[in-house]
């Protein structure tokens, strides 16, 4: 079998990515559980690296394969700033969109179409995207659009999105799906904006939390195709969670605190009770997103209780102690309470679509 130190250097050098790496290592694995149900033959050998498994706990995804992504990512920042910098300076400000966009694409077929650099290759997508939106909106300018536009703001917002799904069908960078969703949430926010003003502002919260449900739908999907995640569905979910994540927990608690930010023992409770809820969320499927979330909310409500019984100094430093310990226990113990929380849960069919429990094979 392929080792793992092999299929990483391969993964560093751009001649693989980490999705191939994982796959290949798959394939050497079935391999393997094929010979080694047959008689053994002369040469045959396996070691103990020979038996390692990717684990689907672990939530891998690429983003640095080695320091030249950072290096590179550096550069692609430089650009940018030079780009912009030298756009203002020679008068040609609005020219700088469109050749950032250029930038971008070109660049991306170095960086993630043949050499395969993670970070590069997302700051890329993002640079390409907003490129575009800019430049749609340069071109709207002082049209006199029709005022379902807002102002040239649905067009940009399509514009973001449309360039996301051109640069995912040319490079098929995970975070393009997730570009694609924020692309389409922001023409959806304007539209209802400029038809529905009134109910954009009093309902935000509840539009922002459909969105988010949506998109975590989306994701959901994704990973129930991908179990194992051994594919670049996988990577995507990954960023389509993300995304989520903010959508859906932001809005909720939000609400509930309101814009005084004021707290109460009662808040706090059901604060803690809901982060609760979306721990088990998280253990079922297999993804920290949404928990990551909502730490600063559960640390907000900790720290107001335990400010109850203690001195205010006191508070705050109690609080990111039992955050942290909290966090380091989920993360020590997250495979054993996914395999004692599954089982009990009517989860019917769709067991076999959520990442196993079984650990992989030392």
């Amino acid at each position: 079998m392929i080792a793992e130190q092999d299929l990483q250097a391969a993964v560093a050098e751009g001649i693989i990515d980490q999705a191939q790496a994982v796959r290949i290592a798959h394939l050497a694995r079935l391999r393997l559980e094929a010979t080694a149900s047959s008689a053994p033959r002369l040469r045959d050998s396996v070691t103990a690296d020979d038996r390692l498994a990717v684990d689907p706990d672990d939530e891998r995804f690429r983003l640095i394969g080695g320091f030249n992504d950072v290096f590179v990512a550096i550069g692609v920042c430089l650009l940018a700033g030079a780009l912009l910098g030298l756009s203002r300076v020679v008068g040609f400000g609005d020219a700088f969109a469109g050749v950032a966009l250029l930038c971008a694409w070109g660049l991306s077929e170095v960086f993630a179409r043949r050499m395969r650099l993670a970070l590069p290759s997302i700051l890329l997508a993002a640079m390409f995207c907003a490129a575009a939106a800019l430049l749609v909106a340069q071109l709207t300018a002082d049209r006199g659009l029709p005022s379902i536009l807002y102002g040239g703001w649905v067009v940009a917002a399509l514009a973001f999105s449309g360039a996301a799904l051109l640069h995912h069908w040319r490079f098929r960078v995970p975070i393009d799906m997730a570009l694609v969703a924020s692309g389409g949430i922001g023409v959806l926010l304007a539209l209802i904006s400029a038809i529905a003003p009134a109910l954009a502002q009093d309902y935000l919260n509840l539009i922002l939390l459909a969105c988010g449900l949506s998109v975590f739908a989306l994701a959901l999907r994704l990973d129930m195709r991908d179990p194992r995640r051994l594919t670049r569905r996988s990577d995507a979910a990954f960023w389509l969670h993300l995304l989520s994540a903010g959508l859906i927990v932001h809005p909720v608690f939000r609400s509930m605190v309101g814009s005084t930010g004021d707290f109460g023992t009662t808040k706090s409770l059901i604060i803690l009770c809901i982060f609760a809820v979306l721990g088990v969320i998280a253990l079922v499927i297999d993804r920290r997103a949404l928990l990551v979330s909502a730490l600063s909310y559960a640390g907000i409500a900790v720290a107001y209780l335990i400010s109850q019984s203690v001195s205010t100094n006191l508070s705050l430093p109690l609080a990111l102690l039992g955050l942290a310990v909290l966090v380091l226990a989920l993360s020590a113990g997250w495979r054993g309470l996914r395999r004692a929380l599954l089982p009990v849960l009517p989860l019917g069919r769709w067991r076999e679509r959520l990442p196993p429990i079984d650990a992989p094979p030392a």
